[in-house]
């Protein structure tokens, strides 16, 4: 019964179609440059939608913090 479980087979077949993902592309050979900042291929709107997320998700997890801080929690 143990093999009808639905969520133990989505599990299995995301980690087995993970793992079939990562060994097709890891055939591809790449260098720490383009890990690190894509070979330089950023276009503005890109960079703009980047650091606006970045400054606002840091914001709202500053606020958070002085919330919970002052409730005490």
């Amino acid at each position: 019964m143990v093999f009808l479980n639905i969520s133990l087979f989505m599990v299995g077949a995301f980690l087995v179609l993970t793992l079939l993902v990562g060994i097709y592309f890891s055939r591809k050979e790449t260098i720490f440059r383009e890990y690190a900042i894509g070979n330089k291929k950023f276009s503005t709107a890109t960079l703009v939608a980047t650091l606006l997320a970045t400054n606002y998700g840091g914001g709202a997890l500053v606020r958070t913090v002085e919330c919970v801080h002052n409730i005490d929690l």
